[in-house]
């Protein structure tokens, strides 16, 4: 026999072999079912499992107020509410991200070492609540090795080397880190947006307001919208999407409209009105449920991720409106998320002052959540809002007070802006 027939013969060997490996690896329970996408699985990297599974976290905050000084003596150019995806965000929001990357702290600082700061060239984002520094450096597409909460960040020029960082918390603290961020950097975005005429409350007629409430020196307007359950809300839909059977039999319906749906030790109530409330046990059935961590508690992004994650597989089984962070908490070896909606880009308040989404982790678990499903559309009309000067004035009657806007969802059809303390 020749060479070449014994290479072919051994050949057919090997795929004889290999074929009879894989139908006796589908017998072992490890491979049941589907097993080809187990085997990839088996097989693949635990790292870019873990890489995949949270996406980037560049929507997670909806929008925020913004001040750009380009020269103090001439005013600020303030923009409220602005889009995290609009253009002014994407063009000062790098900036920020570098400036994170180089910072080193110097220490804490006083309120009139940063005011005396805002007044050279520089940025400043008031996030519009306070959240962990490491969840905003990764919503910058950064890391950091800080730790502490941020309400609001700002980028001055008062130095001459390069640009100044400061990190303001919402009890007061305000931390300062030099960067390696280029002082042309930060003037050159400053130039580029001059003066609207708006300012700061500790340098206005209302120094009585939260000294770092930003003003609007334009008009302000908005839109009345439109509140509704969306036509997607329905027990099959919210049943799939949140991994249970959607046919179960073990169901019955409350007094009140409500239905109930349990399998244990889980349980699903899903009100007539649009509430969805969920508790379980760290004895998760699904994936949905678990939290992909580094340790035996997520951190502050780990915990985001997996609460995004839900916020997405509710939003996409509904038609809901879209859903952004609102704040976190450390709560022992666990997380307690909120998330809120946004109407025609200003945020949506509750009258009992609860969120749109409450999520609980408890380690590597979500144990329970409460969702309020809503849907917003703008309309033509414009909200009868009080002149900007005047609800500054009424504001400043309470010291220490905030000045903002917002609508407030009592269940009612159409929804009007309004001016909130806070």
């Amino acid at each position: 026999m020749s060479k070449r027939a014994v290479n072919r013969l051994q050949n057919l060997a090997l795929i004889l072999l290999s074929c009879s490996a894989l139908l006796l690896l589908s017998r072992i329970p490890l491979f049941g079912g589907n097993w080809a996408s187990q085997v990839q699985a088996f097989l693949s990297h635990p790292g870019d499992i873990l890489e995949g599974s949270g996406g980037d976290l560049t929507g997670a905050v909806g929008a925020v107020h913004i001040v750009v000084t380009s020269d103090s003596e001439y005013g600020r150019y303030c923009q409220l509410y602005a889009p995290t995806d609009g253009a002014l965000f994407q063009q000062v929001g790098p900036l920020f991200q570098e400036a994170l990357g180089s910072a080193t702290e110097v220490g804490a600082t006083a309120d009139k070492t940063l005011q005396e700061a805002l007044g050279s060239p520089g940025i400043y984002i008031d996030l519009t609540t306070e959240l962990p520094l490491a969840v905003v450096a990764a919503w910058l597409g950064e890391e950091t090795s800080y730790d502490r909460s941020v309400r609001a960040m700002a980028l001055t020029t008062e130095e001459a080397d390069s640009a100044v960082l400061y990190l303001c918390g919402g009890d007061g603290s305000i931390f300062r880190y030099y960067t390696a961020l280029p002082l042309s950097a930060v003037q050159a975005a400053a130039a580029a947006y001059p003066s609207n005429s708006g300012a700061f409350a500790f340098e206005s007629n209302y120094a009585t307001l939260a000294p770092y409430t930003v003003l609007s020196g334009q008009p302000v307007s908005a839109p009345m919208v439109q509140a509704a359950l969306p036509a997607g809300y329905s027990s099959y839909n919210l049943l799939t999407a949140l991994d249970f059977n959607a046919h179960t039999g073990f169901r019955y319906q409350e007094s009140s409209g409500a239905e109930v749906i349990t399998e244990s030790p889980r349980t699903l109530r899903l009100g007539p009105d649009g509430t969805v409330s969920y508790s379980g046990s760290e004895e998760a059935a699904s994936a949905l449920y678990r939290v992909s961590a580094s340790g035996e508690a997520p951190t502050a992004v780990e915990a985001l991720r997996a609460g995004l994650e839900l916020a997405s597989a509710l939003t996409d089984a509904t038609g809901s409106a879209p859903l952004y962070l609102r704040g976190m908490e450390a709560d022992g070896d666990g997380w307690q998320l909120s998330f809120g909606y946004q109407a025609a880009g200003l945020p949506v308040f509750f009258p009992d002052g609860g969120e749109a989404l409450s999520v609980t982790i408890t380690r590597q678990t979500i144990v329970s959540f409460t969702y309020r499903c809503r849907s917003y559309t703008p309309l033509e009309e414009d909200s009868s809002l009080l002149p900007a000067a005047m609800a500054m004035a009424i504001a400043s009657l309470h010291p220490g007070s905030g000045l903002s806007l917002g609508y407030i969802d009592g269940g009612g059809d159409a929804l009007s802006a309004v001016w909130l303390e806070g």
